[in-house]
């Protein structure tokens, strides 16, 4: 296999090698143990790109200069800041002594590990050919000619989703609605028209195709089946993939011009495949007092995903769902029923649920005591589709108990003393925490809103740790949220987040009051 030259590895951004699926150690990982030993004072900090396709993986090492690395770390009540250097491969720190630190991985984001870790790669996992281009276009105009579509259904509210379509790729990186007419008529069994749009949701935007490549695209539709019904009558549908077909290898390159994308298609039913829900949504109903006091269930649901090119211990998220239903707002019944779906996608590959139930607490807004403004939180999971089905769906792991702040409870509001305060807090009652993360939210009057100045994840043996810079301010408003995660493949201190997605992965909320830092 060729080799890229030494001079273009240490290029801003160049891809390394093909890796493949056999779980053998990668070149960029002998590159990182080929070089000199650390000394006892250093963090070495490296970013690998991981790109999956269906011929393998290929590794990617990234230039850090454009978003260095920072580290801090504590001395007292203060912290030490250290900005470290740019060497051949990553980033390097020195002076960091051998106990815990915090690494901010991204200084905009001021997103923190606490780690003792002496390397860490804080690269990414990505679908799709590495040296995929994608040119910051969102959505395009579309010339659709769908056929042997099933009858076409509008939705009629939010538990009736009617019929709808997707349009996903795994060569390249996308996924998106494939967005037709509200005029597409009732039971319509093909759809012929200029005016449809693709709207990419994919973080890169939609990519380039090449068809000498092999980018192929999926198109989906889905159906609305019924779930069942609620005690008070109310009837529960859910979407799911029903016809599919994978298009050809094309060439289309976006653009915000006149430039639309062709797709000239006849769909094909699926064979549905049968999943026993059975959703102890009660059980779920009595944590919420352990999120806050005074928090309140809200947005209930249940999906399935693709794991694309991986089995689900390493799935990389960010894939659209092959079902998705939706329950009524603060649902605390027990829910069962049969639900149905289509899968198109290779048989090896695996398929995951994703479990929601969210909590609100309406806290008053800080300066205007007559308006309120919600603080949200809840439980998340990512189980294997097959771990789902085996027996009822419960929480795995509660919130963390007894959240504190300077050692003070913090389930009313009052004034902080410090911008570097500890927030402490005790493990879950039930199931047991592998890591937690820590986020702080700022509340800015101008725009009623809470935004997000910073997180940190820690390792699971930490009960407490004091905020470092940046991300409490003297005068301002705030809240801090615990989350108690338990995910066995997730490498918090030495790849926080290439692991984070993996299945399985499950973690409950529990949040502050405002607190108001004093001047």
């Amino acid at each position: 296999m060729m080799r890229l030259s030494r001079s273009v590895l240490l290029g801003t951004s160049c891809v390394l090698w093909l890796v493949g699926c056999d779980g053998g150690q990668s070149d960029v990982s002998k590159m990182s143990s080929s070089r000199a030993p650390l000394a006892e004072d250093e963090v070495l900090v490296t970013s690998t790109t991981r790109f999956h396709t269906s011929v393998g993986v290929a590794e990617r090492l990234e230039d850090l200069s454009a978003n260095p690395p920072e580290i801090h770390f504590q001395t007292g009540t203060s912290f030490t800041h250290l900005t470290g250097a740019p060497v051949p491969g990553g980033w390097l720190f020195k002076g960091v002594p051998r106990t815990e630190y915090y690494l901010r991985t991204d200084s905009l984001l001021r997103a923190d590990i606490l780690t003792s870790a002496r390397h860490v790669d804080i690269g990414t996992q990505r679908i799709g050919r590495a040296d995929a281009e994608y040119p910051r276009v969102d959505w395009v105009t579309v010339q659709l000619d769908l056929r042997n579509l099933s009858p076409w259904r509008h939705p009629a509210g939010t538990y009736q989703p009617g019929s709808s379509l997707q349009a996903v790729a795994t060569d390249v990186d996308m996924v998106g609605d494939l967005l037709v007419p509200d005029d597409t008529p009732e039971g319509a069994t093909s759809i012929e028209t200029d005016d449809a749009f693709l709207l990419a949701y994919n973080v890169t935007s939609m990519p380039v195709f090449r068809a000498d490549a092999g980018d192929r695209m999926y198109v989906h539709q889905l159906g609305e089946f019924i779930a069942g019904g609620m005690p008070d009558g109310t009837r529960v549908g859910y979407s799911a993939v029903e016809r599919s077909v994978h298009l050809p290898p094309l060439d289309f390159v976006p653009d915000w011009e006149l430039n639309p994308l062709s797709i000239d298609a006849e769909l094909q039913p699926l064979a549905l495949q049968e999943f026993p829900l059975d959703w102890r949504l009660s059980e779920f109903a009595r944590q919420v007092p352990q999120v806050h006091p005074r928090a309140l269930a809200t947005n209930v649901w249940f999906e399935l995903h693709p794991t694309p090119h991986t089995p689900a211990e390493q799935w990389m998220g960010d894939t659209l769902h092959l079902l998705r239903l939706v329950m009524p707002r603060g649902s605390d019944s027990d829910f069962a029923s049969q639900l149905r779906f289509g899968n198109p996608y290779p048989s090896h590959w695996d398929v995951v649920g994703v479990v929601n139930y969210s909590t609100a607490y309406a806290a008053q807004m800080p300066g205007n005591p007559s308006r309120t403004v919600n603080i949200l939180g809840g439980y998340t999971a990512i189980e294997k589709l097959e771990d789902l089905a085996s027996g009822p769906i419960v929480p795995k792991v509660s919130p963390p108990r007894s959240l504190r702040i300077d050692w003070k409870p913090t389930s009313t509001p009052h004034e902080v003393g410090s911008v570097h305060p500890v927030v402490s807090w005790s493990p879950p009652a039930v199931g047991t925490a592998t890591a937690y993360r820590v986020i702080v939210r700022q509340f800015f009057p101008m725009f009623g809103v809470f935004v997000g100045t910073g997180s940190i994840n820690v390792p699971g043996s930490v009960r407490e740790l004091r905020l470092p810079p940046g991300l409490l301010e003297p005068g301002a408003h705030f809240y801090v949220s615990v989350l108690a995660i338990d995910a066995p493949f997730w490498d918090v201190e030495q790849a926080p987040l290439a692991t984070q997605n993996r299945a399985p992965y499950r973690s409950a909320t529990a949040y502050s009051s405002i607190f108001t830092v004093a001047p």
